[in-house]
């Protein structure tokens, strides 16, 4: 399954856990795969 994750549910499962969290942890154990548009990519870590 292919998701895409505002930066809300980014920050809040980096940070706080709970339903993110499990998200992230899915895509870490590669249940899930995580798109991220370029736009994202680009405005926050090419700064």
């Amino acid at each position: 399954m292919k998701v895409v994750l505002d930066v809300n549910v980014w920050i809040s499962g980096l940070l706080w856990g709970g339903v993110p969290g499990k998200i992230l942890k899915l895509a870490k154990n590669q249940k899930i795969t995580i798109i991220t548009p370029q736009e994202f990519l680009s405005r926050y870590f090419n700064e």
